[in-house]
């Protein structure tokens, strides 16, 4: 495949202030493929969102229906090694790339494999764990694939799948996610099963649950890829609105305790 080089600008584009979506690709592919992958999705969330992208790190054959059209484009990357999620070369890679971004992080978005992290990131989140990634408050999965990733294997031990199945519905109720997400789904996609077993980690009355006529792929419709559009729009209306609440309460509670501590003593 022949990739054309854009012609340069006079001056480099600025940054914007709008809120940002940690993006993820899936398994043997890049930053660079996703960010043509999720184009249209991208484009029908410019006013709302910046997409960030970052590579994973470790070197791979390309994935599943990425030859022969990105063919010439890699290294192709994904998050695992044979030995899993390694939380020393994953983490710091994601928090280096944020913090050089510098934008104001709300939510994480991840496809296939990207998905499994990005739900394990979450997770973190959730558990409250000193590491965790706190900016995320909503998650995109696309074709997300299962089980889950975790940067801690306390979270998700790396097992394979039947043992995994049987270690984490025992404590279902414990770990179930609850921060709300929406898991998008082709009908057609081979590893569908995978997708619907990624979204019964999460909590049913906090996810939306979207399926479309495609493969393993983003939504190619424009009416498909504006119905997502909307639904990532209301996450994160909806977590603004949670996270201007919950300062308003801290804020009033700050207040009445200043107003107590102010009352003159009783003699």
């Amino acid at each position: 495949m022949t990739v054309l080089a854009s012609k340069p600008s006079a001056k480099p584009k600025a940054k914007s202030n709008l809120p940002c979506l940690l993006c993820l690709h899936g398994g043997g592919t890049s930053a660079h493929i996703f960010a043509i992958q999720v184009g249209r999705l991208q484009r029908a969330l410019a006013k709302h969102f910046r997409f960030v992208f970052v590579d994973g790190p470790f070197i791979c054959p390309p994935g599943p229906g990425v030859l022969p059209f990105f063919e010439g484009m890699g290294p192709y990357r994904r998050w695992i090694n044979k030995d899993g999620c390694d939380e020393d070369k994953v983490r710091p890679l994601l928090k280096k790339r944020m913090a050089e971004d510098g934008g104001n992080f709300v939510g994480v978005l991840g496809f296939s494999q990207g998905a499994r992290l990005a739900l394990g990131l979450l997770h973190e989140k959730q558990e409250k764990r000193a590491e965790a990634f706190d900016e995320f408050g909503f998650g995109v999965f696309i074709c997300g694939t299962y089980p889950p990733l975790g940067l801690s294997s306390a979270l998700f031990p790396v097992t394979p799948t039947a043992q995994f199945e049987s270690q984490y519905w025992d404590k279902k109720h414990e770990s179930i996610l609850s921060i709300p997400t929406v898991h998008v789904m082709g009908d057609r996609d081979p590893f569908l099963h995978k997708s619907r077993l990624l979204s019964q980690c999460s909590d049913p009355t906090s996810t939306t649950i979207m399926e479309f006529a495609m493969g393993h792929s983003l939504p190619v419709a424009p009416a498909d890829t504006q119905r997502v559009a909307n639904k990532v729009i209301a996450l994160h209306q909806n977590y603004q609105h949670e996270s201007n609440t919950r300062k308003t309460e801290q804020l009033e509670k700050g207040m009445e305790n200043l107003a107590i501590t102010a009352l003159p003593l009783q003699t």
